[in-house]
């Protein structure tokens, strides 16, 4: 049977997906955040000169990039209720091994696979000690924190590795680009992104990640087996550290024994800055990402602005709570016009 749009069947359609993208943008707390970074931008570009220069911008993006891999794998752990504290050093580690790989003869697509067990292979043991032998996450993790940071520090006696980069390489860290501005850890991020969160919203076997987060004993007796799916978590977290590691490896060209030092922080204050819960079952990648934008446009502003680097780690805890603040705001102005919370 064929049906007849009339004029006022169009309108009320158009109607009714208008409120439904109107209540999707109220009930993700993240664009409240960026609601803050719209205003923080625009300040800038009339305050400061060099801010919104083709140059300072691509160093925003590139040091971007790095966080909001660890972001994104550190979002899925969260939401499955666990913790990484050990991101930061399985990227160092992660980027250590593609670079000696390398520069001991071995193909490019090796060193990167290599790169990418080593991350997934941490993943694999931190998910196996919470799970079967029920170390909590937290001292699981920052065991494995001075585990991998120990191995690369004795392995390479302190001296950063060098002279590993190869023309691909430096396509893989961004330093060329591949059309116009665009480069390939920019489409990587994008894909890795689009990917992640298609998995988590649109898929049953997404939606596990959350009810084990949620509630642990309630997704056990659905029928969810909550071990594998903490260790399904673990080991996208220890992923997406090693291709940090092998992104920022060609972004700096060398790498020191303690390039990862402070990035498990990065990572969790991106995630939580984003949205996702600490307690489990509350996340969303594209949070990830703007966390991880929030984060290095505060250390971009703060270089800009000539602040001594001693008070870099306390204005940038500043801005971490302004942000929780900013998102708290935004859910509350949500549920005050009537949306539903996410």
């Amino acid at each position: 049977m064929m049906i007849t749009l009339t004029p006022e069947r169009v309108s009320a359609t158009t109607n009714e997906r208008v409120s439904a993208v109107r209540v999707r943008i109220l009930r993700d707390p993240s664009f409240g955040i960026l609601a803050l970074l719209v205003v923080v931008c625009a300040v800038m570009a009339f305050t400061e000169p060099a801010f919104a220069t083709a140059g300072n911008l691509t160093n925003i993006i590139n040091a971007m990039i790095t966080v909001s891999f660890l972001a994104i794998g550190m979002t899925v752990v969260l939401i499955a209720g666990g913790l990484d504290l050990s991101v930061g050093s399985v990227m160092a580690l992660s980027a250590g091994v593609a670079a000696s790989c390398l520069n001991n003869g071995m193909p490019l697509a090796v060193a990167l696979l290599a790169a990418l067990g080593v991350g997934a292979g941490i993943g694999l043991v931190n998910g196996l000690l919470i799970t079967r032998l029920g170390i909590p996450d937290f001292i699981a993790t920052l065991a494995m924190l001075g585990l991998a940071g120990g191995v690369l520090l004795y392995w390479t006696a302190g001296v950063p590795i060098l002279g590993y980069m190869t023309d691909a390489y430096y396509y893989i860290g961004g330093l060329r680009q591949i059309l116009g501005p665009i480069t390939v850890p920019m489409l990587l991020v994008l894909a890795v992104s689009v990917a992640v969160s298609l998995v988590l919203r649109r898929t049953t076997y997404g939606v596990r990640f959350y009810a084990v987060g949620s509630s642990p004993s309630g997704a056990q007796n659905a029928g969810i087996r909550v071990d594998r799916t903490k260790i399904a978590a673990y080991v996208i977290s220890g992923l997406m550290a090693a291709i940090a590691g092998i992104h920022i490896a060609g972004r700096t060209t060398t790498v020191p024994p303690l390039i990862g030092n402070g990035y498990e922080i990065s990572a969790i204050a991106a995630a939580v800055i984003g949205g996702a819960s600490l307690f489990g079952g509350k996340g969303r990648v594209v949070g990830a990402l703007v966390g991880a934008l929030t984060l290095t446009l505060t250390r971009n502003i703060i270089n800009l602005t000539g602040v001594e680097s001693s008070w870099q780690t306390v204005v940038t805890g500043l801005v971490l709570i302004l942000a929780v603040l900013a998102n708290q705001a935004w859910s509350g102005i949500a549920r005050s016009i009537g949306a539903p919370r996410n």
